[in-house]
């Protein structure tokens, strides 16, 4: 079984000059073949202590992780975020946002 994968959301970060990483995981692994599906955001807006909500997409397929391939059936996917700038996912203040995640199954 091949998983095809899209997330899309806003993506908050804080910090200035922080580097954040959102990956997908499949029962709590990160995919291993063909490759991780991974997006990075890096914010650096000189000394201002701006605030960045950018629109932002972690897309890609996965066949195995470190556990083996990836098999039909019940599968817990997240989106995982591994930060050092104060990130978030569609969080709004007083307005709405609208995340979703995308799964699509190939069989070979």
């Amino acid at each position: 079984t091949i998983l095809k994968v899209e997330f899309h959301s806003q993506f908050w970060q804080y910090q200035n000059g922080r580097c954040n990483e959102y990956s997908f995981q499949f029962d709590g692994q990160e995919c291993t073949q063909p490759a991780p599906i991974v997006n990075s955001l890096y914010k650096h807006v000189g000394n201002s202590g701006y605030t960045i909500a950018p629109p932002g997409e972690v897309s890609g397929f996965c066949n195995a992780t470190s556990r083996g391939p990836i098999q039909s059936g019940p599968l817990s996917i997240s989106v995982h975020i591994r930060t050092s700038g104060n990130a978030y996912t569609g969080k709004v203040s007083g307005g709405k946002v609208t995340s979703y995640i995308l799964v699509e199954e190939y069989c070979p």
